[in-house]
């Protein structure tokens, strides 16, 4: 256990922390009554358990990679990286040589650097008593600590435990939680580790399938409640169109019906006015009076009015409304969030997944796995 000295003399080791940030995202296997919690980032599971069951008739073995931390008087493990070692298959063998170890700190210094030793698994088809006996010496020569774990996979029994050396002997644990993270590290060793597969980036290997499908699942059900979110948006907005819209039409309505009234009054006061006139002057007065105010010579006040309110009507249908919808320009860059992939990303903008190869051709993507957070995305 590495220690540090605080200014104050004291001695306060690095493992124990008061503050830790468990992981949301995460399932339970198990009981976790137990003051000892496990907790394996899922890229691992699925990583070893993919090993384990590929040649389930083989022994698998590697060591497990995290962190320990402790906090009111619990101890966590979290494991976040795997490092698989070869064996000789002919002797089926474990053997933690000084070249095995070697190999092991050469891959964690090129992916895991950040990470330390927190056990080892092993995959096997055949457990016995002898075999168990011999995983505990082999545990204590190389993993002796409270907190290191050993992950045992039986692959004719389908049986995945986590065992802590507690009594002079590996005690299996009640249950471990899986959590989900973005896990690049683990995800560039998986990739670069693909001996005998094909190299093309569009192939994906079992592994990468089988994780990518969980991530999938979860991405779906987050952007269901994203679209969810949205339609309840959109209705809310177009609620407030119908009624901006309503209200228009009723003012709209009323200016009518007001133009209405004034163009009957108008016709009113234009035959009270021909009434009139024929009683006060002869026939040839009354149609030279017609003549001039029907060429606009000598235009009355009523003729005014319907001018003015002719044209006032004209603007108001001209005039642009608030609700004028505005062409919105398509999409040209993307950037890139958190939890995004290329397919997802396809998914999200165009509704279609195998777009991604447009999308690495435009932004010259080798690996349609290597894109970072915060990254700008050309779209086609």
């Amino acid at each position: 256990m590495i220690e540090i000295v605080c200014n104050d003399g004291e001695k306060k080791s690095l493992n124990e922390q008061q503050n830790i940030k468990r992981p949301k995202n995460i399932k339970q296997i198990g009981d976790m009554h137990s003051n000892k919690k496990i907790y394996i980032e899922d890229y691992v599971f699925t990583y070893i358990n993919s090993i384990a069951y590929e040649d389930s008739d083989k022994l698998r073995v590697g060591v497990l990679l995290g962190e320990s931390k402790k906090s009111g008087g619990e101890s966590y493990v979290f494991i976040k990286g795997a490092v698989k070692i070869e064996i000789d298959e002919d002797e089926n063998r474990i053997t933690f040589s000084e070249n095995v170890w070697s190999l092991i700190y050469e891959d964690m210094e090129k992916y895991f650097h950040n990470l330390e030793i927190t056990g080892w698994f092993v995959t096997t088809p055949d457990v016995t008593l002898d075999f168990m006996s011999n995983l505990e010496k082999i545990h204590l020569d190389n993993f002796a600590g409270n907190m290191k774990a050993l992950y045992l996979v039986n692959t004719s029994e389908k049986e995945e435990d986590f065992y802590f050396y507690e009594g002079k002997c590996l005690k299996k644990q009640s249950g471990y939680v899986c959590f989900y993270e973005r896990n690049n590290d683990m995800q560039e060793y998986m990739l670069a580790k693909r001996t005998g597969k094909s190299v093309d980036p569009m192939v994906e290997d079992d592994v990468i399938h089988n994780f990518r499908t969980i991530i999938a699942e979860k991405k779906e059900v987050a952007e269901q409640k994203k679209t969810m979110s949205l339609m309840y948006g959109i209705s809310t907005f177009m609620i407030v169109v119908v009624l901006v819209i309503g209200i228009n039409m009723m003012n709209s309505y009323e200016k009518m019906r007001g133009l209405d009234v004034t163009l009957n009054q108008i016709v009113q006061q234009v035959a009270n006015m021909n009434v009139k006139s024929t009683t006060s002057i002869d026939d040839e007065t009354t149609s030279t009076t017609v003549k001039k105010i029907v060429g606009g010579v000598y235009p009355t006040e009523a003729q005014t009015q319907v001018s003015a309110t002719v044209a006032a009507t004209q603007a108001q249908t001209q005039a642009p409304t608030s609700s004028t919808p505005v062409d919105v320009k398509p999409v040209a860059s993307y950037i890139v969030q958190k939890g995004d992939t290329l397919m997802s990303i396809c998914r999200k903008i165009y509704g279609d997944s195998l777009r991604y190869k447009e999308i690495m051709e435009i932004n010259k993507i080798d690996d349609p796995d290597k894109i970072f957070i915060g990254q700008e995305i050309k779209l086609p």
